[in-house]
């Protein structure tokens, strides 16, 4: 996940930093910082949209793994012993895309208490 540099926030793994010195600093960074919300909220968006498609992917796998395991004869056991060597691991990329979504929902956290604490700030 590559997002853009900013000028007054720092992400670093899923912690949000944030480094004004006047108000106006302080201004141009909440703006700064909900133009990013709203980038990792598409990002976020897609790594759901690629999480529903690898669990659909690895459901009709495991389907289909069903139905060779009730299948009886030598095809069948032919079949079964190609697809124990196959390369076709969905779970790894649903555990992937989980901990993706995972981080980025962290981070618009991170950033949403990052925009409170220099509101907060702003109103004193």
């Amino acid at each position: 996940m590559e997002l853009r540099e900013m000028r007054f926030a720092t992400i670093v793994g899923t912690e949000v930093k944030v480094k004004v010195n006047s108000a106006a600093e302080a201004k141009a960074a909440i703006k700064e910082l909900r133009h990013k919300k709203k980038e990792v909220g598409l990002l976020k968006r897609r790594v759901a949209a690629e999480l529903k498609r690898a669990r659909s992917l690895e459901a009709k796998a495991e389907k289909a793994a069903a139905r060779s395991r009730r299948q009886k004869g030598f095809f069948a056991a032919l079949g079964r012993l190609s697809s124990a060597f196959s390369d076709d691991d969905h779970s790894e990329d649903v555990q992937r895309l989980e901990k993706d979504l995972g981080h980025t929902e962290e981070i618009l956290h991170n950033i949403d208490s990052c925009i409170i604490q220099l509101e907060g700030k702003l109103l004193t």
